[in-house]
C-alpha cells in the first residue's frame, strides 16, 4: 500500500486544527500541526509535506507570509497551498491566488469543502 500523503496544517486555533485533522483523516491524509506560520516554516525544515493547508489571521507569522515564504523557496514552491479564512472577500482571494494558492477555503469549513479543494490536486486515494 503506498505511503499516505502527508499535510501540514496551519492555524492558530486549536479547535480548526483539531477538526480540519478529522476531515483529513476521513480523506486518507496524514497531518501534522502548527500553531503559526513560524511554526510551520520549522516543520517544513524537518520533514516532507504534499500538502499545506493555512489560515490567514495567525499571529507571529500569518497566512499571506507563509504563502509568500513557501512559494518564494525553491525547496517549498511545489507543495500546493489550499488557504482559508473567515474573510469572504474578492480582494482576499485575489490576494491568495495571485501569492500562489491552490485553493481557498471560507470557513466555516466542512469536509465536502476539503474534498473539492483537494479533487484537482490529486491526494485524494
Amino acid at each position: 500500500m503506498p505511503d499516505k500523503k502527508k499535510v501540514l496544517i496551519v492555524d492558530d486555533m486549536v479547535q480548526n486544527r483539531t477538526a480540519i485533522k478529522a476531515f483529513l483523516f476521513f480523506l486518507h491524509l496524514d497531518s501534522v500541526l502548527a500553531e503559526d506560520g513560524l511554526e510551520a516554516k520549522k516543520q517544513l525544515e524537518t520533514e516532507q509535506f504534499d500538502l499545506v493547508v493555512s489560515d490567514i489571521e495567525m499571529p507571529n507569522m500569518n497566512g499571506f507570509e507563509l504563502l509568500s515564504f513557501i512559494k518564494k523557496s525553491e525547496k517549498y514552491k511545489g507543495i500546493p497551498v489550499i488557504m482559508l479564512s473567515s474573510l469572504d472577500t474578492p480582494d482576499v482571494q485575489d490576494r491568495c491566488k495571485k501569492l500562489g494558492a491552490a485553493a481557498y477555503i471560507v470557513k466555516p469549513f466542512t469536509k465536502e469543502k476539503f474534498e473539492a479543494a483537494l479533487l484537482p490536486l490529486h491526494l485524494l486515494t
